[in-house]
């Protein structure tokens, strides 16, 4: 029988320098060290089983299987490591630029010419079945008392009274992005039988014209009214109106990435989250209040997710001298704002992870995470994610090679593990 053993490996150690070098110029590449660059190669699973050089089996406490200094290397192909690393049940498929497995590194042709990370790719083998998200269809609104009820656009309520809606510049970009088929962004209650046949938008006069299997026709006036929406901060402002003016090809019913740096800078997110389609729309920097008084309705809300996940309330602690409490009161009005306008989408909160050099807030964090937990325990619609628990050592302090030399932001190797975190929360809830 094989020996089992913890192992430990002390080359994280080195992962806890990065960016900067000694006279403070940034050095692009050196993320891993500023004595170096290296190759670092992850084993794409969370905390599991592998086989060491040795033949040992090993319960290794992290996804890095192997780190190699490249540094007087670079423009060389690299070695390709040997052994291959094992897993139980699963075939090793080769070494990849992302961790969803969509580019593999050729070791023949592609040279490094800086630091890098592999991901190992697995196949699921005959037992199962790569996972596959599935389609989602949102529910009917049945009525019996008429034949239809406009009750929304891009899931905005109309004006009370009124066949109007006030939109931001996300949404009107959809409108006019696919203005010859707009259905996709009507809300409605119809009797059993009727159904929107035709809905189109008028860019120059600014109308949505909308007709019925019955033969009946509506027209919604459209207003912009991102204006009142602005952000109180015009670095943050900017970066939505960018968000703004690319999302127009963004489709329904996809999964919606929010919040502040630690979303924003998890740049891989799109091919981190596959099959699972999702946008980010992160804005570093951003609080609690940030998002539920105009990002929300601006970055989130036209884009029809079916789940938003949140990672938000950190600088709401750190930089906005916002207490535990506090924050987790503002996190309560998103939760519940969200839900007002999303009402069949889902809503994770990512909890606010422990952080290398910010010890002194913690208990704070734990009272916001905590409130989290309970309004979790009492709201079906929302679930929390503990993402930062795989960035943690064995004694529960976190793992300084999981983040950048701020010890606040991850690094690639902490969005290995946090990033697998909630993909694995969201195919949980999807099934």
């Amino acid at each position: 029988m094989k020996r089992k053993f913890f192992i430990f490996l002390p080359v994280l150690a080195l992962l806890a320098s990065c960016g900067n070098a000694s006279d403070g110029s940034y050095k692009p590449g050196r993320e891993y060290g500023d004595d170096g660059y290296y190759a670092l190669y992850m084993l794409n699973i969370a905390r599991g089983n592998s086989t060491s050089e040795s033949g040992l089996d090993e319960l290794v406490e992290n996804t890095l299987y192997l780190k190699v200094d490249i540094t007087d290397k670079l423009g060389q192909p690299l070695e390709e490591p040997n052994p291959a690393p094992t897993r139980e049940n699963y075939d090793f498929m080769g070494w990849y630029k992302e961790a969803s497995g969509t580019n593999e590194w050729n070791f023949d042709t592609d040279i490094p010419y800086s630091s890098v990370i592999l991901y190992a790719k697995w196949g699921n083998g005959s037992e199962e079945q790569p996972y596959q998200e599935p389609e989602y269809i949102p529910p009917e609104r049945i009525i019996e008392d008429m034949d239809f009820r406009i009750t929304d656009i891009l899931n905005k309520p109309l004006e009370e009274g009124k066949n109007e809606v006030n939109l931001t510049a996300g949404g009107i970009k959809r409108l006019a992005t696919h203005k010859e088929n707009v259905k996709f962004a009507i809300g409605f209650e119809h009797r059993v039988g009727v159904d929107v046949t035709t809905a189109t938008y008028d860019e120059t006069d600014k109308n949505i014209s909308v007709t019925f299997s019955n033969n009946e026709s509506v027209t919604i006036k459209v207003n912009d009214i991102t204006a009142t929406l602005k952000v109180d901060n015009s670095y943050y402002e900017g970066k939505a109106v960018n968000y703004e003016a690319k999302g127009g090809d963004i489709e329904n019913y996809h999964i919606a990435l929010a919040g502040s740096s630690s979303m924003e800078n998890w740049d891989t997110s799109t091919e981190d989250m596959a099959p699972i389609v999702s946008f980010n729309h992160g804005i570093g920097g951003t609080t609690v209040e940030q998002w539920t008084k105009w990002l929300l309705e601006r970055l989130v809300m036209p884009y029809s997710p079916k789940a938003v996940v949140y990672y938000v309330g950190v600088n709401n602690i750190i930089n906005s001298s916002d207490d535990g409490k506090i924050t987790a009161d503002k996190l309560d009005a998103l939760f519940d704002k969200t839900h007002q306008y999303l009402p069949n989408a889902h809503i994770f909160y990512v909890l606010i992870n422990k952080l290398p050099l910010y010890g002194g807030f913690q208990n704070d964090f734990d009272i916001a995470n905590n409130s989290a937990l309970e309004y979790e325990a009492n709201h079906e619609y929302l679930t929390c994610i503990d993402a930062g628990k795989g960035l943690l050592k064995p004694n529960g302090l976190p793992h300084f090679g999981y983040f950048k030399t701020d010890g606040l932001h991850m690094s690639r190797a902490g969005y290995a593990i946090w990033g697998a975190a909630v993909k694995q929360a969201i195919i949980d809830w999807l099934g």
